[in-house]
């Protein structure tokens, strides 16, 4: 068995592919017509909005029986035929999807162009002392990082959303690692005293974090383009070009 994972925070009102299975993530305090939720057994549901969908990826990686494969998207962003449309009839079947990794170790969103590097980014956006105690986190619960993790907040390149299909045993070595680094790096960090959008932090910090992991493994991935399902799209590629990203 092999799925692709939807999370989610509202229903969706649109029917999915075959071998798509919407995730409720932040059950604990988010509330949908979705059977699967991120809140039973081992789960870090009630950090949701500190973790963002990461609670709905390590529900799957504690709960589930291991797969085949395992995919995660958003419920209004997924792997698409092409960027420029959000015609859900686009959308990539989880068949083809999966077909990918016969070839390649992992299946990432096509790379986002920066203005400037991944570190000069986070500190624009986010709290740049965060991005200090993430790197000190790193080299403490895994020092051989360290060099994948500064050559990545170098580049001008970014997998970003949180979004992949990877093998299951490569996915369970990708949870191990992050919540480690991520688990390490919340004892350092006040979040009370975030704005809402700040507090997210440990999601925007995955983001990054996806790339070292992938730059230290050496994962022979293929990218695919990512579009969104709502009307909304183009202006928030207008809004990622304001805030420092450029879709090329």
């Amino acid at each position: 068995m092999s799925l692709v994972f939807v999370v989610a925070h509202k229903n969706i009102d649109y029917k999915l592919p075959n071998g798509y299975m919407p995730i409720l993530a932040g059950a604990n305090k988010n509330s949908a017509n979705i059977p699967l939720r991120d809140n039973t057994g081992d789960n870090i549901s009630s950090k949701n909005s500190n973790y963002c969908e990461l609670t709905a990826q390590y529900w799957v990686w504690k709960n589930y029986e291991p797969m085949n494969f395992v995919g995660f998207v958003h419920y209004r962003r997924f792997f698409f035929s092409s960027r420029y449309t959000n015609s859900l009839d686009r959308i990539l079947s989880a068949e083809e999807l999966f077909s990918n990794l016969h070839n390649y170790q992992a299946v990432l969103p096509e790379p986002l162009h920066l203005l400037q590097s991944i570190g000069e980014q986070y500190k624009k956006l986010h709290n740049a002392d965060d991005l200090i105690k993430l790197r000190m986190a790193v080299n403490c619960v895994a020092p051989s990082y360290v060099d994948a993790f500064d050559s990545v907040m170098q580049r001008r390149t970014l997998f970003a959303y949180n979004m992949f299909v990877l093998p299951w045993d490569l996915y369970a070595n990708y949870m191990t690692w992050l919540f480690a680094v991520l688990n390490e790096v919340e004892k350092h960090i006040e979040i009370d005293a975030y704005s809402q959008y700040d507090s997210r932090v440990f999601g925007f910090m995955s983001e990054r974090l996806l790339n070292v992991w992938v730059e230290k493994n050496k994962v022979d991935y293929c990218c695919l383009p990512v579009a969104k399902t709502d009307a909304h799209a183009t202006l928030e590629r207008v809004w990622d070009d304001l805030k420092g990203l450029t879709i090329r």
